[in-house]
């Protein structure tokens, strides 16, 4: 099985996650300012670059659109023709570097003018989920052959490649910042998370040091705050120091109430929210300190783990969900036993509910849901803007003030 990476650009979510101290939130009940149609059903993660916001069609014929934040029109499409899957989607979020966006679009390197539209340059295959970070003029992307590239992001050329072997499925999250590459590589059949020289590509560290068990990390989901590298693998909530690749605390097993019994759990939509990260399990959202890496607070209810639409502005945590709601059972419509007794089932709530909820209090300030032909589809993206966010629904990219 070809090793999956996902590269995710500072500034991006996470994850796809997306904060955003410096931005007014929307606190109040918010309605539909605009409400975009590109002519298919799912959207891409969206990034913004300026006044344009830019995302993708990861089905259906592919390709990657500019909407003007100001009027909410469609400014442009680009369809190209000749990548490697013959059918041009965009399953992850564009890095903007200078003027250009520079994404996979089937499977094939490319990077588009933000002004026009047009084609910039082309690279090589990327592997399958591959994402691109852009930093200081550079883009780096795992290729399809196996090798991690690095480019110049206004001309296209190579500088460097280093060899990534393959060990199974990791959809792991490297970030570019400050000179250096964060990603997990496998070295001798084990993950490490390693620090790579931005200009070279030569390794600075690995974390840990020596393998530990079996498999080891690979970072699902990375937000970088300070000197620090915050990540997510295996339900396990890590801190690294972004200079010598050390823990900052030891890693902390995530962990919550399942159906009677408290176990390990999946943490997902991580993002950077002031002195906490935030992150969402299926039965509540998770704050943990940064410092220590102790739980702060939870807030009960049901969540979605695969699509939780988390993003922070000004104090302020966007999430899809049901918060205060009894938590549903993890498997439904069928008996569940502890202790030779049923389970009692609290019935997963329908989706497409996005909330907004002040990080100070864990007061919910507003809850959103729009009608779409297939009922209940969850939102996608969140992408915070001063007093309003875009994010992506049914067949439509809106944004809400």
């Amino acid at each position: 099985m070809t090793l999956r990476f996902a590269v995710i650009a500072l500034a991006t979510a996470l994850t796809l996650a997306q904060s955003a101290p410096g931005i007014t939130p929307l606190r109040t009940a918010p309605t539909e300012k605009f409400t975009v149609t590109a002519g298919f059903r799912d959207w891409a993660p969206a990034v913004l670059a300026g006044t344009t916001i830019i995302a993708g069609n990861s089905s259906n014929r592919g390709g990657l659109f500019a909407v003007d934040t100001v009027t909410g029109k469609l400014k442009w499409t680009f369809l190209p023709a000749g990548t490697a899957s013959g059918n041009p989607f965009v399953a992850t979020a564009a890095a903007v570097s200078g003027g250009v966006a520079i994404v996979p679009m089937g499977n094939t390197l490319v990077a588009v003018t933000i002004a026009t539209g047009r084609e910039a340059w082309r690279g090589p295959k990327t592997a399958q989920s591959a994402r691109v970070a852009a930093d200081n003029g550079v883009a780096f992307v795992l290729g399809e052959d196996a090798n991690f590239h690095a480019f110049d992001a206004a001309t296209g050329r190579e500088k460097w490649t280093e060899p990534f072997p393959a060990r199974g499925s990791c959809e792991s999250l490297p970030i570019a910042r400050g000179g250096s590459v964060f990603v997990s590589r496998n070295v001798d059949n084990y993950r490490h998370l390693v620090a790579l020289d931005a200009n070279t590509g030569q390794e600075r560290w690995r974390y840990p040091a020596a393998p530990v068990g079996n498999v080891g990390l690979c970072a699902e989901q990375a937000v970088v705050s300070g000197d620090t590298l915050f990540a997510v693998s295996d339900q396990k909530l890590y801190a690294i120091s972004l200079a010598t690749g050390r823990e900052v605390w030891a890693p902390v097993e995530v962990r919550a109430p399942m159906d009677g019994r408290e176990r390990a759990v999946g943490l997902t939509g991580l993002v950077d929210a002031g002195d906490v990260l935030v992150g969402v399990t299926p039965v509540s959202v998770m704050a943990f300190d940064k410092a220590t890496g102790k739980l702060a607070w939870q807030l009960p209810g049901q969540f979605r783990q695969n699509s939780p639409s988390t993003a922070v502005a000004g104090g302020v945590l966007y999430v899809q969900g049901h918060p205060g709601a009894k938590p549903a059972a993890e498997v439904q419509d069928r008996i569940v036993y502890q202790g030779g007794k049923p389970v009692e089932q609290t019935p997963a709530l329908p989706g497409g509910h996005l909330n907004a909820i002040d990080l100070a209090t864990r007061t919910v300030l507003w809850t959103f849901s729009r009608p779409t032909a297939e009922a209940n589809w969850p939102f996608g993206y969140v992408v915070p803007v001063n007093g309003g966010l875009w994010v992506d629904s049914y067949r439509v990219l809106i944004k809400l003030e």
